[in-house]
């Protein structure tokens, strides 16, 4: 599967040319991540890419989901230590 950027993907079926889909899906979050994956199976479903592809695109999706997850709670961490520190700043003033 060799796709370049902005270039729009199409198969042949039975003669037919078939546009893809989709073109340069928003992957901000994991809801997006996973309406896309849902996307990238109903097309390998009905034949409109092949499974072995599909496969790699949802593989690739779950690696962004697991950062956009590593990001969520790496903020989550640093605003509960920024809390942390401002409470304990607020509990022990400096004289």
């Amino acid at each position: 599967m060799t796709r370049k950027r902005n270039q729009k993907h199409t198969q042949v079926v039975e003669g037919t040319v078939i546009p893809a889909t989709h073109h340069s899906p928003r992957l901000a979050n994991v809801k997006d991540c996973r309406r896309e994956m849902a996307a990238v199976y109903r097309e390998a479903r009905i034949g409109l890419i092949d499974t072995k592809d599909a496969t790699r695109l949802v593989y690739m999706l779950g690696t962004i989901v697991a950062t956009i997850r590593d990001n969520e709670l790496e903020q989550r961490i640093e605003r509960l230590e920024e809390a942390h520190e401002a409470e304990f700043k607020k509990s022990h003033p400096t004289t």
